[in-house]
């Protein structure tokens, strides 16, 4: 049996699936470190680039394949939006329904009344949204970053179960917002010259701030506090574990002998380095 196959679908369908993923992979990742204000403007208007160039062929198949990029490109711009922004639940509820009444306009439009823009006015549109995320990509790339400075306490008092060493300081200068990668920490807490207890402190995820803003992170661990002669409860000798007073703050690797009622922290390894003028 002789199976007549055009293997130009083939090669279009591949394109297409390519096409489709890459721009749900951009869509989902925090690639190339855009702003998220920007990062939503690029999505949105790519799709609509993509509808715009459907104006340009003939091609019912290339038509219908730029028509599908624009409508998983307009669908990665609501996910991120919704995932990144976290807007309310009403908030969400409208940009959904504003969205479907949009693309169910656009196909009245062109299925109903035959409605074309044609290929001059639509080769303009598209060079005018060209340019404008051209200058907009410029304007994010050579925008400042946000700025971090840690602010260490001198002392450090434990009495109950949470120790707050300082607060991470963000700002950002630039107008639009900015993700941020916030830094782990790992140390130890030195009863004596003999006794100490290792320490990490991470922040949960990371955060996005808005354009022109001040955010505050306190840096704190989780402790369990026992008196003097108390055994400890952990599972290795001293798990978490740190008895009352007042500690002193230094950064640095914790030494071997640390000195009495002293907390060492340092830049977990990779992460981003906000100890500048601190070191002792």
């Amino acid at each position: 049996m002789d199976l007549d196959f055009d293997d130009s679908w083939l090669l279009y369908g591949t394109g297409a699936l390519l096409g489709v993923v890459s721009i749900l992979y951009f869509g989902l990742e925090l690639i190339f470190d855009l702003s998220p204000t920007v990062k939503s403007a690029v999505l949105l208007f790519s799709s609509a680039a993509f509808l715009l160039s459907s104006e340009l062929t003939d091609s019912n198949l290339l038509r219908n394949s730029v028509n599908i990029f624009s409508g998983v490109t307009y669908l990665s711009f609501l996910i991120y939006i919704i995932l990144r922004f976290r807007p309310s639940e009403a908030s969400v509820l409208a940009l959904l329904a504003v969205s479907s009444v949009i693309f169910t306009g656009l196909g009245y439009l062109r299925s109903g009344k035959g409605f074309e823009l044609g290929y001059e006015s639509s080769k303009k549109l598209l060079g005018a949204l060209g340019v404008f995320l051209a200058l907009m990509l410029v304007f994010d790339v050579t925008g400042a970053q946000p700025e971090y400075e840690l602010e260490l306490k001198e002392e450090a008092s434990v009495n109950n179960s949470e120790i707050v060493l300082g607060e991470l300081r963000v700002e950002n200068t630039f107008p639009l917002s900015r993700n941020v990668e916030l830094p782990s920490y790992d140390g130890c807490i030195g009863y004596n010259q003999t006794m100490r207890d290792g320490i990490w402190i991470h922040f949960d995820e990371d955060e996005m701030i808005g354009g022109g803003e001040t955010e505050h992170f306190k840096l704190k661990d989780e402790i369990r506090v026992r008196n003097i002669g108390e055994r400890p409860s952990g599972e290795t000798i001293r798990d978490n574990e740190v008895i009352k007073g007042n500690y002193t703050v230094k950064t640095g690797e914790c030494p071997e002998r640390p000195e009495n009622k002293t907390v060492y922290l340092t830049n977990s390894e990779g992460s981003t380095d906000v100890y500048a003028g601190l070191e002792d």
